[in-house]
């Protein structure tokens, strides 16, 4: 690799920072792996395409992504969308370190669809036991940091392989802590998590994972506190947060794209999952007053 693209933080005890915008592999933006001193603090910032964070040693730090914090220990993995400011809350109490990649997931995945649905819901997430994505991220990260033959094809496949196992636990019950979900909800809950926009029929879901409507309806809400129709109207609705607060549609450029009949109807739903208009939600988040989203998916 070229001196000038692998660098080192002034700050931290050990580790490397590295670009990768020209190391011939299409979406591939930057890596790392860094052990970081109590005073290192990671301010706020952003990037145009997704990043993760994977604390591999030291105590938990904590994060805020959006409006959300979280608390990241030892193999917990940070997974922050594209354009979402984040940054440290407090530094650290020992030293600590970690790994991190960004990547256009769009790009190097535009060959896997299966792979690539789940990010496009652009949502954080954070995953508590991430461990499994350890072994995948050290392989890239050898391929960042050796010159050898083939090296671009390693990084290639080595990026896509990460993005594979991290695309697994983010769609897995380990994801958001349930467990012994039935078969049945879980494919569901994934078919509508794949594509907010997306308007399931009742039927059309239940054709989709092999059971009657009424049993579904009923094992979903069992199971999720809330009913596959309730579920996707969150889902839209978070989005619609999400769009509000990080682009200049209009409101009914974000009615049409979310699927809603009308702006009016958007507005009406809106306002009654969070209390406020969309202007008003994105008025007072670009006002800086750290407005919380009250929209839980």
């Amino acid at each position: 690799m070229n001196d000038g693209c692998l660098v080192r933080p002034a700050g931290i005890q050990a580790g490397f920072h590295a670009y990768l915008d020209q190391a011939g592999v299409p979406g591939l933006v930057h890596a790392g792996d860094q052990r970081a001193p109590t005073s290192w603090l990671i301010g706020a910032h952003t990037h145009p395409v997704w990043e993760l964070y994977l604390q591999t040693d030291g105590p938990p730090t904590r994060w805020r992504v959006r409006d959300r914090e979280y608390a990241v220990a030892r193999h917990g993995l940070l997974v922050v969308p594209p354009g979402a400011v984040h940054h440290m809350v407090a530094p650290a109490t020992t030293a600590w370190q970690f790994v991190f990649a960004a990547f256009d997931v769009a790009v190097l995945l535009a060959d896997l669809p299966d792979v690539a649905r789940p990010w496009w819901r652009r949502f954080p997430a954070y995953l508590p036991d991430a461990g499994s994505a350890l072994g995948p991220f050290e392989a890239f990260l050898r391929e960042v940091t050796t010159t050898q033959s083939l090296r671009t094809t390693g990084l290639a496949l080595t990026a896509r392989q990460l993005l594979v196992e991290v695309t697994r636990l983010m769609t897995s019950e380990r994801a958001d802590g349930r467990v012994g979900l039935h078969p049945a909800v879980a494919h569901a809950r994934r078919l509508l998590d794949a594509d907010p926009a997306l308007r399931l029929r009742l039927a059309d879901l239940a054709g989709a994972v092999g059971l009657s409507p009424a049993y579904l309806a009923e094992l979903f809400t069992a199971q999720l506190g809330t009913s596959p129709a309730r579920y996707q109207r969150r889902l839209r609705l978070h989005r619609a947060e999400m769009l509000l607060a990080e682009t200049d549609h209009s409101v009914t450029q974000i009615a049409v794209e979310l699927g809603f009949s009308s702006a009016q109807h958007f507005a009406t739903a809106f306002r009654a999952e969070s209390g406020r208009t969309p202007r008003e939600f994105r008025r007072q988040w670009r006002a800086g007053s750290r407005v919380r989203p009250r929209v839980s998916a």
